[in-house]
């Protein structure tokens, strides 16, 4: 039913009925050996469904996090691996983005999906590397110039003297006796 939704383009709903199969399904200990199994499996389809989703809805966090619960059980889940290198690259994460491209590329060589948002990951990520090498460039340039004081040699911030100190508070017993 979920995924005839999301073909349809109602994610709204898909989203919905994926998030109740999860919920029927998070507690699966009182159930025979047999049925586990195919619950965990159907769970499992459902959480990387739901990233799915989330990614078209382009609910980065969301998407990873079910990305997240698939993998806890299946670290070796290419779909699920790409799905969260998705949302690593929809978050900015391109290293991590990189790293799990890297793993699809390992378990799937023919994945050329895997494959293109590595270059668009590493792109984005040499990219990114330039922005921040510009930036500290110009912070390391600042460095060491304007006036440096000799040690020893600053001049006091303010005039703190004992006279200004007691002058205020003379005048406030001044006017606190002419007040009686």
């Amino acid at each position: 039913m979920g995924s005839s939704l999301l073909k349809a383009g109602r994610l709204g709903m898909a989203l919905q009925r994926y998030k109740k199969v999860i919920d029927a399904f998070s507690y699966v200990d009182n159930m025979q050996e047999e049925n586990k199994v195919k619950a965990k499996a159907l769970k499992a389809a459902c959480e990387s469904n739901k990233a799915a989703v989330c990614l078209k809805l382009k609910d980065w966090a969301e998407a990873k996090a079910a990305c997240n619960n698939v993998l806890k059980d299946d670290k070796t889940n290419a779909k699920a691996l790409y799905r969260r290198a998705q949302a690593e690259l929809g978050l900015k994460n391109f290293m991590e983005c990189i790293g799990d491209c890297k793993n699809v590329v390992e378990l799937d060589p023919q994945s050329r999906e895997a494959r293109a948002l590595l270059k668009q990951a590493l792109a984005a990520q040499k990219e990114e590397d330039k922005k921040a090498k510009g930036l500290f460039a110009n912070m390391c340039k600042a460095l060491g110039k304007g006036p440096i004081p000799p040690p020893g040699k600053d001049k006091p911030v303010g005039n703190f003297s004992d006279d200004e100190e007691e002058a205020p508070a003379a005048e406030g017993e001044a006017a606190a006796a002419s007040a009686e």
